[in-house]
């Protein structure tokens, strides 16, 4: 098995708590695994924007745990050749309470 560098370690840390926490929230799992998915061909030499996300990732994940989250959106802004002028909400999840 091939040894991880320490960013690496940070990295898989915030999912596996990204995924206990939402253990429970429907939806949220599949937006986690997108997002760590999109940015996983992220050249290692970007350094900083690796560590810019990291650090937005556990700001995200604190907000996730406290208990006043309700739901949680996304929005995208459109290509520049799609037809759609308007910001779309990709993604939208309630909690079970």
């Amino acid at each position: 098995m091939a040894r991880h560098s320490k960013i690496q370690k940070q990295v898989l840390s915030l999912y596996k708590e990204f995924l206990k926490v939402t253990k429970e929230q429907p939806g949220f799992k599949e937006y986690i695994r997108n997002e760590f998915r999109k940015n996983a061909a992220m050249p290692r030499a970007d350094s900083i924007k690796i560590e810019y996300l990291l650090r937005r990732g556990w700001r995200q994940l604190e907000m996730l745990k406290t208990s006043s989250v309700s739901g949680a959106g996304v929005f995208e802004k459109d290509s520049p050749n799609s037809s759609q002028n308007d910001s779309k909400e990709s993604s939208t999840v309630k909690d079970k309470k």
